[in-house]
């Protein structure tokens, strides 16, 4: 009996249907008969009834799946300890950021940690939220600069910054012409917006704020990466709304306005960049850049945007009602 074998198992008895199962492991449906067979060879019992409508456990078989899943949370548990262990004394960290943040304060953290701890590599990862904090449970990464987290988690998880929208539009549409601009003004315009299934953060965050004013958007293409939303807006497809951060880019045919009075109460998760680690994996070097973080990521970012129409102090009590605890969503 081995790893293989409990994992086709497990597919077959949750799916019960091996062509689902077959591709769920990425296998061909024979090969993941035969692993079955195996098992159950192995076991001298049989732990599926067949037949050619349906696939059901037997009475082994349900014993086996909770077994089975046992053993491979064992297994995840052992290995993660394992690295832990090495890591504790390891002189390397390794961090992940989505866009937001790596785009923005992250490297200024790094530069301060090297400089402190020029003995410790840094291994650096950019992905999305929920590839993230995957990485971060499987215990891949040391910390995460993330949204927060959608599911149920046993890492902690501390917002460090607000995100304020902008308006990027393309140079030659007439409300170019205006310093700043409110939502009122983006009703009916084409609108790109983010993916919804790739970026749902950034997707329900242009929702809210066009809810907000009691509209929706009147959209006209998905763009799943910044250069391909910037295109589309220098193409004169619609314009976009985008975190403050992107008006540090620079791209020909597009420009960006303030936007005026668009904060939400409280901001919703879409507009939050903050760090998610694992408490209960001590490690010193992690311990220090979630400091240096701490210490030099404001909550609000006031040099490239208009100030808030929130006041700061109203601003960080949403946040506070906002972070998640360690365990949710």
């Amino acid at each position: 009996m081995d790893v293989r074998q409990l994992r086709c198992f497990i597919a077959v008895a949750e799916e019960l249907h091996f062509g689902r199962a077959a591709e769920r492991l990425g296998l061909a449906p024979p090969a993941l008969s035969r692993q079955i067979s195996t098992l159950e060879d192995e076991l001298g019992v049989s732990l599926l009834t067949r037949t050619t409508r349906q696939v059901a456990l037997t009475r082994a078989g349900l014993l086996m799946l909770e077994e089975a899943k046992g053993i491979l949370v064992k297994m995840e548990h052992a290995s993660r300890a394992v690295r832990e262990a090495s890591l504790a004394s390891s002189k390397v960290l390794r961090v992940g950021a989505i866009d937001a943040a790596s785009s923005s304060f992250v490297p200024q953290a790094l530069v301060a940690f090297r400089e402190r701890h020029p003995g410790i590599e840094i291994k650096f990862v950019e992905a999305m939220t929920a590839a993230l904090i995957q990485m971060l449970e499987a215990g891949k990464l040391d910390i995460a600069l993330v949204r927060p987290p959608r599911k149920p988690t046993d890492c902690a998880f501390e917002i460090l910054r607000v995100e304020r929208p902008i308006v990027v539009l393309n140079e030659t549409h007439p409300l170019a012409a205006r310093e700043s601009l409110t939502m009122n003004d983006l009703i009916g315009e084409p609108f790109v917006v983010p993916s919804k299934r790739i970026r749902p953060f950034a997707y329900d965050l242009v929702m809210a704020y066009f809810e907000s004013v009691g509209s929706v958007p009147n959209v006209t293409i998905e763009a799943t990466e910044k250069p391909a939303m910037m295109s589309a807006v220098a193409a004169g497809l619609g314009m976009a709304l985008a975190p403050d951060w992107v008006s540090r880019l620079t791209f020909p045919g597009v420009t960006m306005r303030r936007l005026r009075g668009a904060l939400l109460d409280p901001p919703p998760p879409g507009a939050l960049v903050g760090v998610a680690w694992r408490p209960h994996q001590k490690l010193a070097a992690r311990d220090d850049f979630l400091n240096i973080l701490r210490e030099s990521v404001t909550l609000i970012d006031e040099k490239n945007v208009l100030p808030f129409t929130m006041p700061v102090k109203k601003l960080k009590r949403a946040a506070q009602i906002a972070r998640p605890q360690t365990g949710g969503a």
